[in-house]
């Protein structure tokens, strides 16, 4: 497996490049709502629904900037691989089709923990750009569950779409953190249970954001213009521009 190698250095400046440049280009905004840490009394796992290559760079890019916790990510072999810049972001690598690389980075994991980082799991395993349901865990989350007598796991759901703006906005969603004994329940009931917790919270998120009923939300970045906004600032200029009469 691929081991994370942090760089405070690299770091810093590839959230500068986030933040001034490239979610600027490609984002109107991006949202948040709830609270991203916990507090340090019980080891925690964030799981996350994976619908776009973004979350990511948007995970990195909010807790970042707003979180105080030491934070990794398991990501797939191949994607670290042609990516290798995101072990210095805090990445390490997951090879789903060799058994004995799935016990390495689960132990990888599991230290982690033990060491109070923050561990950040997409355990769909890959991208489901069609948000397929029912939503399908692999096992390694109930088996990292099961690790611990007590270990809180938080759910965290991403939503993009599209409003009157051209460019997309992301709605980031962190919810309340549920304190679990991993021995209580085998590796399989935690993870059907965990199954129904995410999606849950993605149905309920995705319902908030159509309706617009998201209270408690606020961006973590400038609001970036996009084509039909400079066109509606000049089409507004226009307007309110008269002639010098003769």
């Amino acid at each position: 497996m691929i081991t994370a190698a942090k760089s405070k250095r690299f770091s810093n400046l590839f959230y500068s490049y986030l933040k001034y440049y490239l979610l600027h280009k490609h984002f109107h905004n991006v949202y948040v709502e709830g609270d991203i840490d916990e507090d340090n009394q019980f080891p925690i796992i964030y799981i996350a629904n994976h619908s776009s290559w973004w979350d990511g760079l948007l995970l990195f890019y909010v807790t970042k900037q707003q979180s105080n916790r030491d934070h990794y990510i398991m990501m797939d072999q191949q994607g670290l691989e042609q990516y290798g810049f995101f072990r210095e972001l805090g990445a390490y690598s997951i090879n789903r089709y060799q058994p004995k690389a799935i016990v390495q980075a689960l132990q990888y994991s599991e230290q982690l923990i033990q060491d109070h980082k923050a561990v950040w799991l997409f355990p769909q395993g890959e991208i489901q750009h069609q948000d397929i349901r029912p939503y399908q865990f692999q096992s390694g989350l109930g088996y990292l569950i099961q690790r611990f007598e007590q270990v809180r796991v938080k759910p965290v759901t991403f939503h993009y779409y599209f409003d009157e703006p051209q460019k997309p906005i992301a709605s980031i969603q962190f919810g309340e953190a549920i304190l679990m004994n991993g021995k209580a329940h085998t590796r399989k009931e935690w993870t059907v249970y965990l199954e129904k917790v995410l999606q849950q919270q993605a149905d309920t998120h995705r319902l908030a954001v159509i309706n617009k009923k998201q209270k408690h939300q606020y961006p973590v970045m400038r609001q970036s213009k996009s084509t039909s906004d400079r066109l509606d600032a000049l089409k507004n200029g226009v307007k309110k521009w008269t002639p010098f009469s003769s």
